[in-house]
């Protein structure tokens, strides 16, 4: 995955989750990371760090979610799997001191 297309991941995956989401949440920073999974298939992590009530990242907000990013993701011709995991600013900042970001 080059460059450029790692940052239109994080391009989508902002505009759709501020699109998805109330406002009151921040989605900052969102950190995109190719990996490979188990069987040797090309994916990408999307680490969200969000800032804000954690309870107004219900379900409602998340269903449909990875079928959604994928279509738009498709259209920049992105083929790899979104996987998004969801972080608490304050545990983010946490590992950032500490150097640890990358193990997340």
């Amino acid at each position: 995955m080059t460059p450029d297309n790692m940052e239109k991941v994080r391009e989508v995956f902002a505009e759709t989750l501020y699109g998805r989401f109330p406002r009151g949440l921040v989605f900052n920073p969102i950190i995109v990371k190719p990996d490979v999974d188990y069987y040797g298939d090309d994916y990408v992590r999307v680490l969200i760090v969000v800032d804000g009530d954690p309870d107004l990242l219900d379900a409602n907000g998340n269903y449909g979610l990875i079928t959604e990013l994928r279509d738009k993701l498709e259209i920049h011709g992105i083929m790899e799997f979104p996987s998004p995991y969801y972080i608490d600013k304050d545990e983010y900042l946490y590992y950032l001191k500490r150097g640890k970001v990358d193990t997340l």
